[in-house]
């Protein structure tokens, strides 16, 4: 999409382009306009000087009092002509010298206006009219080079069109000068949403122009909402859950009764039915542990947590000792939430430590992309039970225990930061585990 500048931009282009355009138009319209009008005064007045020098004579022939006449009808191509002509001849100045001009006689009382070609290529603008004098019709055609009058109009449109054109590029740059000292609060605004994002800040603290300010305390309001309501359900689960444990143990504690001791179908259905619960509960509880923080983007050291948990499962499974590496660039931060690192790491480790014989490794690395690899020496798995460990409940081997929650519980996890999560057969002979997570979440 065209960005808000180079769409002002380019409409005050368009505009003021029109405007300057219409401008040269007019003003060169006008300035023809003008000088047409000079041309035509002149030249009229120089047609009744020469009708006022014209003297005939009773045979029908005329003459020009050459007293009378401008000195410039006298200097050959001159730029100032005329033709006079009667019904029997015709007399030119001598300064067309041998050239003519094409004369249309006109009747008494007309006249006509033109642009015609001139000796030596000039342009010549003409006046013709037509008299009555002493009984005798005469059109008298008077002509002036504006060649140089084209040319000093010309010049003038360059000029003018030279210095529109600066006019128009220097609008432009202060146009977009001031645009885009407008814009800045926006990209104040861009800012602190990316501050936002990567969890440097928990709400919007730039102000914007006057139309864009509400939307800003809007989006506040509807951050500090979502705070609010995730931090009353996860009370309201954790309420939930410690309410529905301890009903659990209530029910544990009735199906040890001695009496129901002589009634093992109904004491083993009792206990079926409270594991169920129990895993129901564990497994609700930790969805809702997907909802992570409200405030998006939140950093995390990831050697500290990888190091805590994994002294964590060192201890949970001391018997065994597995042995756990880990090997994670320098610096590496998660950006998301912390909880759902845990939750995912946590359950990918205590995964690869139940199976593992002795050894277990994870490789955090970042590329187009967060990845977490975690492999272990174990048994591993068959390729056709690969693509069925993330489904709930699946157990791969029900001869160890646990409630095949843990590998989807990391699916959900990856799923809802839009990442992938891959199983291959390790080199160490165990399973290898790929989550990939987006950098920008």
């Amino acid at each position: 999409m065209i960005s808000l500048k180079r769409r002002l931009s380019l409409g005050l282009t368009l505009t003021l382009s029109l405007l300057i355009f219409l401008q040269w138009a007019l003003i060169t319209l006008v300035i023809e306009r003008v000088t047409e009008t000079q041309l035509l005064e002149r030249l009229e007045s120089e047609s009744e000087g020469l009708l006022a020098s014209i003297e005939i004579s009773p045979d029908g022939t005329f003459e020009l009092n050459s007293l009378r006449l401008s000195s410039l009808y006298q200097r050959p191509f001159s730029g100032h002509y005329y033709v006079v002509c009667t019904e029997q001849s015709c007399k030119q100045s001598r300064s067309l010298w041998d050239e003519s001009l094409d004369i249309e006689r006109l009747p008494s009382g007309q006249k006509s206006q033109s642009s015609i070609d001139g000796p030596n290529d000039e342009r010549l603008f003409t006046l013709q009219r037509g008299y009555y004098k002493q009984g005798h019709s005469l059109t008298i055609t008077v002509a002036q080079n504006i060649s140089a009058l084209d040319e000093d109009i010309f010049q003038f449109q360059m000029l003018y069109s030279l210095v529109s054109a600066i006019g128009l590029a220097l609008l432009l740059f202060i146009q977009w000068l001031i645009v885009g000292k407008a814009l800045q609060p926006l990209q104040q605004i861009q800012q602190q949403l990316s501050r936002l994002r990567q969890g440097e800040t928990a709400k919007i603290d730039a102000q914007g122009p006057a139309e864009i300010q509400p939307m800003i305390e809007e989006l506040n309001r509807l951050l500090n909402t979502m705070t609010r309501k995730t931090q009353r359900s996860r009370v309201a689960l954790g309420n939930l859950a410690h309410a529905l444990k301890t009903r659990l143990s209530l029910l544990n504690q009735t199906a040890e009764r001695e009496t129901l001791k002589d009634l093992p179908e109904i004491q083993n259905s009792l206990n079926q039915v409270s594991k169920d619960m129990g895993q129901i509960i564990e497994r609700e509880l930790k969805r809702a542990r997907l909802l992570g923080s409200p405030m998006p983007g939140q950093k995390v050291e990831l050697e500290q947590e990888v190091t805590e948990l994994s002294r964590t499962l060192q201890l949970l499974y001391r018997d065994k000792s597995p042995i756990i590496d880990w090997e994670i660039e320098p610096g590496l931060l998660f950006i998301g939430d912390r909880e759902d690192l845990l939750e995912m790491l946590g359950n990918l480790l205590d995964n690869a430590c139940k199976w593992c014989r002795k050894r277990v490794n994870i490789q955090v690395y970042q590329n187009h992309y967060c990845c977490f690899v975690v492999e272990d020496d174990g048994a591993g798995c068959d390729d056709g039970e690969l693509s069925q460990l993330a489904q709930r409940g699946y157990r791969a081997d029900e001869s160890v225990a646990g409630s095949g929650l843990g590998l989807a519980i990391v699916a959900d996890i990856v799923e809802s930061y839009s990442g992938e999560m891959l199983f291959s057969r390790s080199s160490m002979g165990g399973l290898k585990v790929e989550v990939r997570l987006p950098l920008i979440v």
